[in-house]
Formats: structure tokens, C-alpha cells, sequence
């Protein structure tokens, strides 16, 4: 009818067409070459009409390639330096952190008396230096104290036990045998304190960095060898082996050594099953000099980290199953890391324990 046309209804006011209405114009695309160029071409066509758009695309592709081949070269060296300034950041912030650890450390290595100077410490750790220090001198002071304690106890009991053994040994030779019998049982328990006292009297020593060590070249193959002979004879009931390398050679106390081994022997008797086995084997490796005394015997889990430990022993103490007060085996790594060498337990299962002695040789420790 009059008036009317597409897109328009009963009332509707002259004007364009709605878009939902708009013809939808099929578009013909398509990148193609020409004279060494890539084009792209848009057609449309109606029946009416024809258009073609073309555009060159070889700058734009350029640029594209130029744009991917800066990413890919600048992206690792943006992550380069990325990585760099992190650790150079970290580094920084660490820095004092380290200063304070290697201080503290180096304190700690040398001995309690050591403090972290003021001037280690940058303005963010130095209330924690100060802490630290005051630390260590509450430390120190208590461990003076107690050292002092243990070293004037044994040296005080020291006399006294030497006048006390001395009057039971000449009352027995006047006792009747009821009385000597009475008076061997004390005298047996004052040799005991008398080496108790002994033993921590040197502990003191050890502990303030005053034991006293004469080194001199020693036959470490000979002193085994006369441990294993006088255990074979005290150790009655037990079978004894032995792997005892020629020849080997430390730079040691003739005689505190000797108080190491004599320790090690008397446990491996004393902590051993009836019937069991006393190994001894003692070889080099790497300039050490090693010794290991194994025997058939159980250290309790509690036990075997404070084996080492002073005043520990690996019976009940209120047992007393065997003579002892837990300060040998402390007492012989003390004298062994005083030598330069160690003293651990190697291995403790399987009902075996094996205790290792390091010490160095004489062309190494010399």
C-alpha cells in the first residue's frame, strides 16, 4: 500500500529501517599475493552493485615479525634482569643476617668468653646482637660455675680419700677376717670416689681448655695389642678377636690414651652378655687411624644419645649391676677431641655395639 515499504508498519513514522531489519551484506575475504606482496581483498557483490577493498599487508606482517622477534629477545633479558635485581635485592636485605651469623658463629667456635662486637651488627639486629651477648655471658657464668664446682669438689676430695685409703689399707693388716673383709669393701668404695674425683677433676681441665697432653710419636699397633692381651686374660667367658693393622703411628699422651683404650675394654667386658664376643680392629684410612671395639651387648634408645653424656650409664644407676659412675666414655672423647681425633658410636643394633676412636697419624697430625 501507499506509504508503506520494507522495515515500516501501520504508524510508524517515515525514517530508516531498524537495524534488526538491515540487509546482512555477504562479504567475500581473502589474503592473496601480488607482484611479491600479500594483499587482503574484501568483494561484495549484490546484484546490483559490486565493491572490492585490498589492502597490503606485507608492512603490517613486517612490523608483526619485528614486534615477535623483540619479544623473543627481550623477554629472557627482562627476566634476566629481573632474576638480578631480585638477588641483588635479597643479597642486600641478607646481608646483615649473614654479618650477624658469621659473627655469632665465630664467637661460639672460639669459646664462651667471645662476644659479637657492636659494629657487626647493622642498626636492624643490633638489640638481637646485644641479647645474644648477654646470653653468653649468663652461660658463661654458669658454666664457670659449675666447673669451678666440680674442679674444687675432686680437688678437695682429693686428700682426704688419699688419708682415708691409706688408714684402711694399715687397719687391715692388724684386722681379724670379719673386720678385713668390712674393711675391703670400703676400701674398694674409696677407690672408687678417688677415681671419680680423678676423672672429674680432668673433665674441669678439658672443659676450661687446660688439659695437659705431652705429645709424642706412640706405637698405637703396640698399645692395642697389649689391650687385647689383658683383656683375653680378665675377660674370662668371652671370646675375643682381633684385626690389628702394623705399624700405626699418632701423635698423642702416652698416658691418657691409654685411660681411652682402658675405658673402652673395661665396657666392652663389663656391658657384654655371658659367652659373647670383644672384637678389636684398628686400620688407617685417609690419615686417620682407626680403632673399633665391638661388642655383644644393647644400649636402651633413651641411652644412646646421651651416651656421652656425664653421669650417664647405660644400666640403671640404682641397679649397680657394674661398677661405674657414667663419666668414661665423656671423659674419653674429651681426651680423644683434645688429640684432635673424635670418639662415637658407630653402630648399636643387632645386639652388637661398636664404639670408633679417630686419631690422627703421625704424618698427619705431626
Amino acid at each position: 500500500p501507499p506509504g508503506r515499504g520494507p522495515g515500516r508498519g501501520p504508524g510508524r513514522p517515515p525514517g530508516p529501517p531498524p537495524e534488526d531489519v538491515l540487509p546482512v551484506m555477504p562479504i567475500d575475504a581473502r589474503t592473496m599475493p601480488s607482484d611479491g606482496e600479500m594483499w587482503r581483498v574484501g568483494v561484495y557483490r549484490d546484484p546490483e552493485v559490486t565493491f572490492a577493498v585490498a589492502v597490503e599487508l606485507t608492512g603490517y606482517m613486517a612490523r608483526i615479525a619485528g614486534a615477535r622477534v623483540g619479544f623473543l629477545i627481550g623477554l629472557p633479558l627482562a627476566l634476566a634482569l629481573i632474576a638480578a635485581g631480585s638477588w641483588y635485592l635479597a643479597t642486600r636485605a641478607m646481608r646483615p643476617v649473614n654479618e650477624l651469623r658469621d659473627a655469632i658463629a665465630e664467637v661460639t667456635s672460639q669459646g664462651l668468653d667471645k662476644r659479637v662486637p657492636d659494629n657487626v651488627a647493622s642498626v636492624e639486629f643490633q638489640e638481637l646482637s646485644a641479647q645474644f651477648n648477654r646470653m653468653m655471658e649468663r652461660l658463661e657464668r654458669s658454666f664457670t660455675q659449675a666447673a669451678r664446682f666440680s674442679a674444687d669438689a675432686a680437688h678437695e676430695l682429693k686428700t682426704p680419700l688419699a688419708v682415708l685409703q691409706g688408714e684402711i689399707e694399715q687397719a687391715l693388716q692388724s684386722a681379724t677376717p670379719e673386720t678385713q673383709v668390712v674393711l675391703g669393701r670400703l676400701l674398694d668404695e674409696v677407690q672408687r670416689l678417688k677415681s671419680i674425683t680423678q676423672k672429674l677433676l680432668l673433665l674441669s681441665r678439658a672443659d676450661a681448655g687446660q688439659l695437659s697432653i705431652h705429645l709424642e710419636p706412640l706405637d698405637l699397633s703396640a698399645m692395642v695389642r697389649d689391650l687385647v692381651e689383658d683383656v683375653e686374660v680378665l675377660a674370662q667367658g668371652l671370646r675375643v678377636s682381633k684385626q690389628i693393622a702394623g705399624d700405626v703411628t699418632v701423635m698423642g699422651d702416652r698416658d691418657l690414651l691409654r685411660q681411652v683404650l682402658q675405658n673402652l675394654a673395661d665396657n666392652a667386658v663389663k656391658y657384654n652378655h655371658e659367652g659373647g664376643n670383644i672384637g678389636f680392629k684398628l686400620d688407617v684410612k685417609n690419615g686417620l687411624a682407626r680403632l673399633q671395639i665391638a661388642n655383644t651387648g644393647e644400649i636402651p634408645a633413651d641411652k644412646k644419645e646421651k651416651i656421652f653424656e656425664r653421669f650417664v650409664r647405660v644400666d640403671d644407676a640404682r641397679s649397680r649391676r657394674v661398677d661405674g659412675a657414667g663419666l668414661g666414655l665423656s671423659l674419653a672423647r674429651e681426651i680423644a677431641r683434645a688429640h684432635g681425633g673424635d670418639l662415637t658410636l658407630e653402630k648399636c643394633d643387632n645386639g652388637i655395639i661398636t664404639f670408633k676412636l679417630e686419631l690422627y697419624t703421625r704424618r698427619y697430625g705431626s
